[in-house]
């Protein structure tokens, strides 16, 4: 049986106690199970008790939010070291992907729950402005228009991963296949947007 009253607990709540609890229904149970009492069971506290650190479900989420945020980052930074743009932005974009699908509750948390959670993670002090459409742009700094290429990057891997977590039976190609196929329709030369030469006037005919 859960403990549920505050004098049961052997040591004092702390904020990282809350948000192991909030993160592990999550992830096990989807969002919606996400209430202050469920954690309080979790944690061995009163529901009042996480007040003292938390000012509602809200906050929690958005803690939970900038942490995964925070993690996706870190995904993408593994390939900071790939001298290839091509390749990087390859890496990076089979990354996100991945981050996407191999912990999903997280994923619809930070992108495709509230429109609040989502500004809370890129709002996050420590990440100092950095996104995934950052640091894609960063990557696609070759292209001929680097914000606008890596706005397509990024919808089209949201796109990519939001559909396999809420519609997958319909999308028979392999995940990977759909990624690279995309990279390859939407950004060209190698997956970066090689500046296009100016095609040369031909001179016009001389009248007689």
């Amino acid at each position: 049986m859960a403990r549920s009253t505050q004098h049961l607990s052997n040591q004092p709540l702390q904020r990282s106690h809350i948000l192991d609890a909030a993160r592990s229904i999550v992830v096990r149970q989807g969002f919606d199970a996400l209430s202050m009492r469920k954690i309080a069971e979790d944690v061995g506290y009163s529901p009042a008790s996480l007040y003292l650190h938390f000012s509602g479900r809200d906050a929690i989420a958005h803690a939970l939010c900038i942490e995964g945020h925070a993690l996706l980052l870190a995904s993408l930074h593994t390939h900071d070291s790939m001298l290839d743009p091509g390749e990087r932005v390859k890496a990076m974009a089979h990354a996100y992907v991945a981050f996407g699908r191999a912990h999903p509750e997280v994923y619809r948390l930070i992108f495709m729950q509230n429109p609040a959670y989502t500004d809370a993670a890129f709002s996050d002090p420590e990440a100092a402005g950095e996104s995934a459409l950052s640091l894609f742009t960063q990557a696609l700094a070759s292209s001929e228009n680097p914000p606008a290429a890596a706005e397509i990057v990024w919808t089209a891997l949201h796109g990519v991963v939001s559909l396999s977590l809420t519609a997958a039976k319909y999308l028979p190609t392999p995940v990977d296949v759909l990624v690279d196929t995309m990279l390859n329709l939407c950004l060209p030369g190698r997956y970066v947007g090689v500046k296009k030469k100016s095609a040369r006037k031909r001179p016009s005919a001389r009248t007689a």
